[in-house]
């Protein structure tokens, strides 16, 4: 049963995307362990849980670097669940096991190196009928919501079976609505890359000429805003001249402003960045990348990593920002979020709350051919109902989109193909409750979570 339960939460996640998969998945686990009389035999089915789900759907991160570390990383998330076999030494209470799961992801999304939220229970359910509750709560009232339909379905009566259909449903009835302030036309390059991997960038250069060319040849009209994925400029632009050309012929050609990301040591040290031109090709404002990616863009524990994998020592580690930058566009204040920031609570929040519209600049070119992008896509729609912003995403070899403030995606792109994504960004000036709760939002979900336990005792009392 517990393998049955780890898959069922896998399939969740791209490339099968089956929403339901995750309160089914729970609803196996919770069973299991209620059911439990073996503490020593529960620690290894709530480890195997967590492990099998994330070696299945994060299988991605071991296609090019191999299996080791992606074992390491679905080890660290069955380490993770091992308390939920503690606690049950103490009690048989199904109830009490919500909040701990709640507790567990925060905790993950925190810990160690900044957390890694990825396969957060809500992140899988962007395709779900209740989705909009996470404008009311944020991602971890998402999560309740799903661990609460776990719970109902595993004693099934009919004024259950009740609750449970007004669980789901009733969210359908909410929507992020807009208060539009300035639109904008906008044309995302997709430029491809000339390999893909953890080499996919050796040809720097060439990854830039690629988005010029693409930008030129498939361009039409007179766009208000020209987007760049991430590592879309790996060649310093701010001292190589035929990049700084290049740049500029782009924004003359189309007199539009350019959003581009690339890489930088203008201050000094290895940067991330999200750099917009104006149309003559000058710099304009600058966001540098806060939340960076562990093991990707920089090393925790060098030496004990080198071990484990042999690439380590290609990474050199990137300098942190320290403040939301904007790009302003005629009247519209767009935010940059750089890839892996998509999996920040609070950077996405604020990012929202100064801007109109967000952009993910974002390159998948590391894990070419696997669900990663897909997988990153459904974490883009979540964020942007969430905060009741557009999103247009922007990656080097896809999938890039444009999802509006109620999470759905009104264009994409193929994966690994030159392409253009073009349409109207909107900016919004409303905000989501959740977006308002701002860091409350997650200890009053948390309280909610313990609600049906202190009205117990109360009545015992």
């Amino acid at each position: 049963m517990i393998v049955l339960a780890g898959l069922a939460f896998a399939s969740s996640f791209e490339p099968l995307g089956w929403w339901f998969g995750a309160p089914l998945g729970y609803a196996l686990l919770l069973r299991k362990i209620v059911s439990s009389s073996s503490t020593p035999k529960l620690y290894l089915q709530v480890f195997l849980f967590a492990f099998i789900s994330a070696g299945v759907t994060l299988i991605w991160a071991g296609k090019y670097v191999g299996l080791l570390p992606l074992f390491f990383l679905a080890l660290l998330h069955g380490l993770f669940y091992l308390p939920l076999a503690t606690l049950r030494r103490y009690t048989g209470n199904i109830l009490w096991f919500i909040p701990a799961l709640l507790l567990i992801e925060e905790i993950r999304a925190r810990f160690p190196f900044s957390g890694f939220s990825w396969m957060r229970i809500a992140f899988s359910q962007a395709d779900s009928p209740y989705l909009s509750i996470v404008s009311i709560g944020g991602v971890t009232l998402l999560s309740l919501w799903v661990l609460v339909i776990s719970y109902l379905l595993i004693a099934i009566s009919f004024r259950k079976v009740l609750v449970m259909l007004v669980i789901i449903l009733a969210p359908t009835f909410l929507s992020n609505s807009y208060a539009p302030t300035e639109k904008i036309t906008y044309a995302g390059v997709q430029g491809n890359t000339p390999s893909v991997g953890i080499g996919f960038n050796d040809r720097a250069k060439a990854v830039f000429n690629l988005h010029v060319s693409t930008t030129l040849d498939l361009i039409s009209g007179k766009p208000d805003l020209i987007i760049w994925p991430e590592n879309a400029i790996d060649v310093d632009p701010y001292i190589n001249s035929d990049v700084l050309s290049a740049i500029e012929s782009v924004t003359v050609k189309f007199s539009a402003p350019l959003i581009a990301g690339a890489v930088t040591r203008n201050t000094g040290q290895l940067e991330n960045v999200s750099i917009m031109y104006d149309v003559g090709g000058e710099v304009v404002s600058v966001y540098s990348k806060q939340y960076l990616t562990p093991f990707g863009e920089y090393i925790p524990l060098r030496g004990i990593a080198r071990i484990v994998s042999p690439y380590v020592d290609n990474v050199s580690d990137f300098s942190s920002g320290k403040s939301v930058d904007l790009h302003s566009v005629k009247s519209m204040n767009i935010a940059p979020v750089i890839c892996y920031e998509l999996l920040s609570d609070s950077l996405v929040r604020n990012a929202a709350q100064k801007s109109e519209a967000l952009v993910v600049q974002t390159n998948s070119a590391t894990f070419a051919g696997t669900s990663e992008s897909a997988q990153q896509l459904a974490i883009t729609r979540v964020r942007a109902v969430e905060n009741a912003r557009e999103i247009v995403s922007i990656s080097t070899i896809g999938i890039s989109a444009h999802i509006d403030i109620n999470g759905n995606v009104l264009s994409r792109t193929d994966e690994s193909v030159r392409a253009i994504l073009k349409g109207d960004l909107q900016g919004v000036s409303n905000t989501t409750l959740a977006s308002r709760l701002d860091t409350f939002a997650t200890p009053l979900v948390l309280l909610l979570s313990l609600f049906p336990l202190i009205m117990r005792r109360i009545r015992r009392s």
